[in-house]
């Protein structure tokens, strides 16, 4: 089997990751891929729940899509352009037509956060980014709707929940000190009637009780979990297990409530009564576990959540409160997966010592081939964010990789979610600094347990993993890496914050290096700009960037492989035209998997 029959092997192993299930209905809505392999919007059934309904056309994209509280809608951000300025949209969820014709609902216009539907369906309450402002705004659900303003101002409003008609809450964070709150807002008399300081987390996120005005939260001083009582205004400190605590949802009478907590990367499912106090682990698969929603299926009330592991991609499914047995609804996957024609190798979970102590985790993957004299090529894949996180879940590349002989390995350095509050603030004012040598120590700890041949190792990642592989590149003295491959990257940290398309990326500068009020905040992005440094590249590079792209813009990567080239390097690069960094237009996936695999083999020939 070659490559690309490789290749559309892993893309028809599809991952399932809902945006939203439906409230009454048997409905989810999720990305797919097309046949023409475009990633669009989908409906789905949950009674035949591996079909699939693409419900809009191929050039419009969307990161969000939210179910009515009866079904009948859909609400939705979509962008035609790539630049991720949208519009907000609803579609109907029976329609003759597909695609579904699509009913703007804002007049207005920007970088969409999240969106969420008022209890009776009546109004959505949406969280957005504009060019010199961030804004969560009320529209009616009717075409064309009058901007109700419900909160503008200094920090960024993350996430939010509108449960009780009167309340509105969302998590906003000050980026110049890196504070969280939870704002909860009235939309009738358009002003906020309570702000809780919280702790710190990329990846909390609570939701009102159903019947009561009780939130969970992360206590900002120790991150435990806790209650809110918004009549009282009382706290409660909950049971709190190890590993950082991501979404928290209710029973349907708000008397349990149900999280994941990820550990090392894997995650477990957890309830808690909150009037005894018991905490019960549930018997959930091992792997990836993320809650998505409870609800009522044929008058039994179910948990619906994703899963994965190393071998499997991320799928739906159900687990039964009454029965406590789970059922997998999505097996999108190749039959000839796991075969003799492509087998798959699990992951290792590592830990090791950063140059100043700080454990960092990550995973490896290893060759079932024995390894050639010199040692295995590698490749150091680098997570995006940098709050992201690698996760132990099926990765097609990284299977292909192994099969083509190379060690596949996989850092959480610091900066990651999933290690708590301090090791996610530990990279401020340190970005290509000491995350990069979290990578290299761990690089150096494969070369030594793994045989990894230290003359064939490989950097690569996309977005802030895509900034790392140029800032890598330009730091031989740290590690000298054979080659690099960079995707929507950064090389210029300054442009970045002086030409922010919208105040959410000028604020994402400011949390990642301090207010630019200042000579020395302004040497901080010198400092760790790759275009500065750009004469210290000596080794192979390829550079894949998108001409929308409003996250990661083109110009100073394009400066940067500019350079080089008029130096006679060996670059090889790549400008997507009609591509932002969010969206995923048709043929590009294999394309883009293709080239990576025979890059790293043609350098370590």
């Amino acid at each position: 089997m070659d490559l690309f029959e490789r290749i559309k092997l892993i893309l028809e192993t599809q991952p399932y990751i809902p945006f939203d299930i439906g409230n009454v209905k048997n409905l989810a809505t999720s990305l797919f891929l097309t046949p023409s392999n475009a990633m669009i919007l989908h409906l789905t059934s949950l009674d035949t729940p591996n079909d699939h309904i693409p419900i809009l056309p191929e050039n419009a994209f969307t990161v969000d899509a939210q179910f009515s509280p009866d079904d009948s809608w859909v609400a939705l951000p979509v962008d035609y352009s790539g630049k991720e300025d949208s519009n907000l949209f609803r579609l109907p969820t029976t329609h003759e037509l597909t695609p579904i014709p699509l009913e703007r609902l804002t007049t207005i216009s920007g970088r969409h956060l999240w969106v969420n539907w008022n209890p009776e369906g009546s109004q959505v309450v949406w969280g957005f980014s504009q060019k010199k402002t961030n804004r969560v705004s009320v529209f009616d659900n009717k075409p064309d709707s009058e901007e109700n303003l419900l909160w503008e101002g200094e920090g960024l409003p993350v996430i939010g929940h509108w449960k009780h008609s009167n309340l509105i809450k969302f998590t906003k964070i000050i980026s110049k000190t890196n504070e969280f709150d939870e704002i909860i807002v009235n939309p009738i008399k358009n002003e906020i009637i309570h702000s809780l300081p919280v702790a710190s987390s990329f990846v909390f996120y609570g939701l009102w009780n159903p019947t009561k005005l009780i939130f969970p939260y992360l206590a900002r001083d120790n991150s435990t979990l806790s209650l809110f009582n918004l009549e009282s205004q009382e706290s409660i400190q909950l049971p709190t297990p190890e590993g950082e605590i991501e979404k928290v949802i209710w029973d349907l009478k708000g008397e349990n409530l149900y999280f994941s907590a990820s550990k090392d990367a894997r995650g477990k499912i957890y309830s808690i009564h909150t009037e005894s106090q018991v905490m019960t682990e549930l018997p959930f698969p091992q792997g990836i576990n993320k809650l998505i929603k409870i609800r009522k299926m044929e008058n039994k009330d179910v948990i619906f959540y994703v899963h994965a592991d190393a071998t499997t991609r991320h799928n739906l499914w159900m687990y039964d409160l009454q029965t406590q047995e789970s059922t997998q609804l999505t097996k999108r996957r190749s039959p000839e997966i796991e075969t003799e024609a492509f087998p798959l190798v699990e992951s290792i979970s590592e830990h090791w010592n950063s140059t100043d102590g700080l454990d960092i985790h990550g995973f490896v993957m290893t060759p079932s081939s024995p390894a050639p004299k010199e040692g295995y090529p590698m490749v150091v894949f680098v997570h995006g964010g940098p709050m992201g996180q690698e996760v132990d879940s099926f990765v097609g590349t990284y299977q292909i990789l192994a099969q083509e002989g190379f060690v596949v390995f996989r850092p959480n350095f610091r900066g990651s979610t999933g290690y708590g509050e301090t090791f996610q603030r530990a990279n401020f004012r340190e970005i290509g600094k000491a995350d990069l040598i979290d990578i290299v120590s761990g690089v150096n700890m494969c070369i030594d347990k793994y045989n990894v041949n230290p003359n064939k190792v490989i950097i690569t990642g996309g977005s802030y993993g895509g900034y790392m592989t140029l800032r890598a590149l330009t730091k031989p003295d740290i590690f000298e890496f054979c080659a690099g491959w960079a995707e929507a990257a950064i090389s210029d940290w300054e442009f970045m914050y002086d030409k922010a398309v919208d105040e959410l990326f000028k604020q994402f500068v400011v949390l990642l290096f301090g207010l630019m009020d200042n000579n020395e905040s302004r040497q901080y992005l010198i400092e760790s700009s790759p275009i500065h440094d750009w004469k210290q590249v000596s080794k192979p590079l390829g550079v894949v960037q998108f001409a929308n792209d409003t996250r990661t813009p083109l110009k100073p990567v394009w400066d940067f492989v500019n350079n080089l080239y008029n130096r006679g390097d060996e670059v090889e690069f790549h400008v997507r035209p009609a591509m932002g960094h969010a969206n995923i237009p048709k043929g590009y996936l294999i394309r883009s998997i293709a080239r990576l695999i025979q890059f790293c083999q043609r350098v370590v020939e």
